[in-house]
């Protein structure tokens, strides 16, 4: 079988019962996650009026919950939207071997389409959906080799989520095999997304994975009419591994496949930032606490990562140790060194005031951050994304290495964690409304899909108020 024909197999066959215990639960967290990172987005991200007006602008009602707004639309443009707003922060989970943002273009997808289906759909079906959407994702990524991707302009989450927001909409939509591997023969021509947005710290990467999901939902819809797409979209001479990568590795797209679970290798982010400043910060953090150095005791810094986190947060330096804007610091490891050491904090209101404007020693701090790499860090990179520190002050040096950031499989985040960050997220939130939308995914095998978005509707959130 090609791998085409695999996935779709795969995804039509995949049920609940086949799940273990610990991804059904992991997946309750990427789920509340990504719709906590999304409500937060309305508020905080600057992208955020003129994406909501510009969907508005073209969509007029429907049944698919906006989970910001609370307002409802056609499903393609409900998950366009939701897809946007889960990636605005740069906040939302990541798969340290496929180097991407998996949820943000599955979860909406798969939410979006089941809310509207002629059908009444399940928690257990929603979840089977979404594990099923994950699994497309982050092996697709891996083949592509992210590596010989980026170098090539692609933003991975954009493109391999196209193919991943299509399985978990065609499973929802109830496709069998054949439809599935006619949806993906349209993402040949709809996988798309240039990181062209680091020359400026435009908004285009936002709308990257709302992107991937729209083109999901239409997939599966045109398959559903009929419409007959490109054979063998992903292995094909002129498919989507090939196309789109000097060094694909085929294999990787179907190893382990209903065997392994790659959705239980992606992480949650504790810091709204490039997953690749993650360690780093860990490793800053604990030296400024424990030898209890003040910002003007630092003289320099050194963050050594491997090369490809260099190239997203370490280059040009000139760029690097002057942002000028919240995306700008999101993607700069000198900002993020000097904000742990001036704030004290890596959240996302501290990004969002210091990129607005930073302090005389706000900046020496970054121009005298080095960026680097070594030969360490690089062997051990992607099976670990680890970091070397080490900070310089008047006669003292504090080193520490970092293996696994916080929030990676091997240092996961509790479920206490991630309520705190989706509480954080969702102060804008009725509480009420806030407090049941979370035990609703808690139990979300046990709910049905109309359930567990009510309490983000505007009118729920409307009477959330009144009982508060």
């Amino acid at each position: 079988m090609t791998i085409t024909t695999t996935y779709a197999e795969y995804v039509t066959e995949l049920a609940y019962d086949d799940l273990p215990e610990e991804v059904v639960d992991y997946a309750k967290k990427l789920t509340l996650d990504a719709i906590g990172v999304s409500i937060g987005a309305r508020s905080r991200a600057g992208s955020s009026d003129a994406f909501v007006d510009g969907v508005d602008s073209l969509a007029d009602g429907g049944e698919a919950t906006v989970f910001a707004t609370g307002e409802t639309l056609e499903p393609e443009y409900a998950a366009l939207l939701n897809g946007a707003l889960v990636h605005s922060l740069d906040y939302d989970d990541t798969h340290r071997g496929a180097s991407h943002h998996p949820g943000a273009s599955v979860i909406p997808a798969a939410i979006a389409t089941a809310e509207t289906v002629e059908r009444d759909v399940g928690g257990e079906e929603l979840l089977a959906a979404i594990v099923a959407g994950y699994e497309v994702n982050c092996r697709l990524g891996q083949a592509v080799d992210p590596a010989s991707h980026y170098d090539r302009g692609f933003h991975i989450t954009a493109t391999c989520g196209t193919f991943a927001a299509t399985a978990a909409a065609g499973k929802i939509a109830g496709l069998d095999a054949g439809g599935l591997a006619n949806a993906f023969g349209l993402n040949g021509s709809q996988a798309a997304g240039s990181q062209q947005y680091l020359a400026n710290g435009s908004w285009n990467k936002r709308a990257h994975p709302g992107l991937a999901a729209h083109s999901g939902i239409l997939a599966a819809r045109f398959a559903e009419a009929g419409f007959y797409g490109s054979e063998a979209p992903i292995e094909g001479e002129d498919g989507f591994l090939n196309a789109y990568s000097d060094d694909p590795k085929p294999e990787l797209a179907t190893e382990g496949l209903g065997e392994e679970y790659e959705l239980y290798r992606t992480g949650i982010k504790p810091y709204p930032c490039c997953r690749y400043m993650h360690a780093p910060l860990d490793g800053v953090f604990g030296i400024l606490e424990e030898a209890s150095i003040a910002p003007e005791d630092i003289e320099s810094a050194t963050v050594e990562i491997a090369d490809p986190g260099i190239e997203l947060v370490g280059r040009p330096a000139e760029r690097k140790e002057n942002p000028q804007s919240f995306v700008d610091a999101q993607f700069s490891m000198p900002f993020g060194v000097a904000l742990a050491a001036v704030a004290g904090e890596a959240t996302v209101d501290s990004f969002i005031e210091w990129s607005d404007g930073y302090t005389e020693e706000f900046g020496r701090i970054m121009r005298t951050t080095d960026v680097r790499s070594s030969a360490a860090v690089n062997e051990a990179y992607p099976e670990m994304w680890c970091a070397d520190v080490t900070i310089e002050t008047a006669g003292e040096t504090f080193e520490t290495h970092v293996e696994y950031a916080n929030g990676e499989p091997e240092n996961r985040m509790s479920w206490d964690d991630v309520t705190e960050k989706y509480g954080d997220l969702t102060v804008d939130l009725p509480s009420a409304a806030a407090d049941e939308f979370l035990e609703r995914v808690r139990s979300l095998e046990d709910e049905r899909v109309e359930e567990l978005t009510a309490p983000l509707l505007a009118e729920s959130r409307n009477e959330a108020v009144a009982d508060d």
